[in-house]
């Protein structure tokens, strides 16, 4: 049943996957109790599941229960712990809880890079993840017109994605995607800071690069495609972003 569903989950089939681990779960809690490992993971991505589907609160519940036990039975530092916490920053994400996101973040990343150190994909996930719920902090707390300096939190955002991008530049290569990724996401924060010339320099490496190695009409060349960031510089001047 789980397999099935998650297969149902990667044709896009959210409801029908739903249904079955909702049955799943519900069989495991009965006869392995709630805090089996078997049981925890059944949560999980019946949470996940409920994410997609929009179902954040129920996917919110479910998350922290499985956190809770986790971090008892597991310890902080424990890989599924960190899943755990890595996953309820995305639904806290989600439901615009982006404090609460931020924390979590903060101690997945100050963990894995004790535990992992600084050049681990998982760990540059975590910076990754953490340099995006800054930038989004920050954009928020400007439209709640808090009294803040303007790249409060983006100059976090920044480094975190220069450290990224540097180490999947050595490592990945110029033309792999999670570089490129790397690459558009500090592009992003370079615009938002108003550091135009930098973010136009970055989106025209990674309009090359896509354009060369996916072609013209695949969507993430499509998403760059006549968009540099001096094109966008009247709407920055106007308060855009």
């Amino acid at each position: 049943m789980g397999n099935l569903a998650s297969t149902y989950w990667a044709r896009g089939k959210l409801e029908a996957a739903e249904q079955l681990e909702e049955e799943v779960l519900g069989v495991r809690r009965e006869v392995l109790g709630e805090r089996h490992p078997s049981t925890l993971t059944s949560m999980a991505n019946l949470a996940s599941t409920y994410r997609a589907c929009g179902k954040l609160e129920a996917a919110e519940q479910l998350e922290e229960e499985v956190l809770g036990v986790r971090r008892e039975g597991l310890g902080e530092h424990h890989p599924d712990t960190l899943t755990s916490m890595a996953n309820l920053a995305s639904t806290y994400w989600a439901r615009g809880k982006l404090e609460a996101a931020e924390q979590l973040e903060e101690e997945v990343l100050g963990i894995r890079r004790e535990v992992l150190g600084e050049r681990h994909p998982s760990t540059l996930t975590s910076m990754a993840n953490l340099a995006c719920t800054y930038r989004a902090v920050e954009s928020w707390r400007q439209l709640s017109s808090w009294k803040r300096r303007a790249c409060g939190k983006l100059e976090a955002a920044e480094q975190l994605e220069e450290e990224v991008l540097g180490v999947r530049r050595e490592v990945l290569g110029e033309c792999h995607p999670s570089t490129l990724t790397s690459m558009a996401n500090l592009a992003s924060t370079y615009r938002a800071c108003g550091k135009l010339e930098a973010a136009e320099q970055l989106e025209e490496e990674v309009l090359g690069v896509r354009r060369e190695v996916l072609g013209e009409r695949h969507p993430d060349t499509l998403t760059f495609h006549g968009q540099p960031c001096t094109y966008l510089l009247g709407l920055w001047k106007a308060g855009g972003s």
